[in-house]
């Protein structure tokens, strides 16, 4: 057996490989928005996203640091097939550095008078926010100390 290889416990036929630079990270996510222009101003303005496209119906967006991580945006009206917030994607969880940064985006949010909530647990710290279609974005910091603990209690909630 290739010593690169893990099998998976009994039952389960998958394959990984146990070298974690090959297996796939997170890229991004793919939103439908009622309003490029209302979300753009949101992600933009407000989460300081970069736009690296907008053609109008489609935005692709990344954050300031890792460019690897994108986000687009894709128009799809008032009427889409149902209420954006609520099926599919419920939150987008976007990473920070520390709990300083989730400081600094707490007093922005303050300044441009954006509803937010901050939970703070032994394993994580977090701000969240609506993005103009009632999604949940949340900057998250995860304290790699305590990380095998459970997940944070909020993270169960529905809204």
């Amino acid at each position: 057996m290739d010593p690169g290889l893990l099998r998976l416990p009994a039952g389960n036929e998958q394959t990984v490989t146990a070298d974690p630079r090959q297996m796939p990270r997170f890229y991004g996510a793919y939103l439908q928005v009622a309003d490029l222009d209302r979300s753009l101003s949101f992600y933009r303005d407000v989460l300081a996203l970069k736009v690296d496209w907008n053609d109008g119906t489609l935005a692709i967006l990344h954050g300031p640091v890792e460019s690897a991580d994108t986000l687009v945006l894709r128009e799809i009206g008032q009427e889409g097939p149902h209420p954006l917030y609520q099926t599919g994607v419920t939150r987008v969880f976007l990473r920070v550095a520390g709990t300083a940064e989730l400081d600094r985006a707490e007093e922005w949010f303050t300044r441009q008078e954006v509803r937010y909530q901050r939970y703070h647990d032994t394993s994580a710290d977090s701000i969240g926010v609506r993005d103009p279609d009632g999604l949940q974005i949340v900057l998250l910091w995860i304290n790699e100390a305590v990380h095998a603990e459970p997940p944070p209690a909020w993270l169960y909630w529905y809204r």
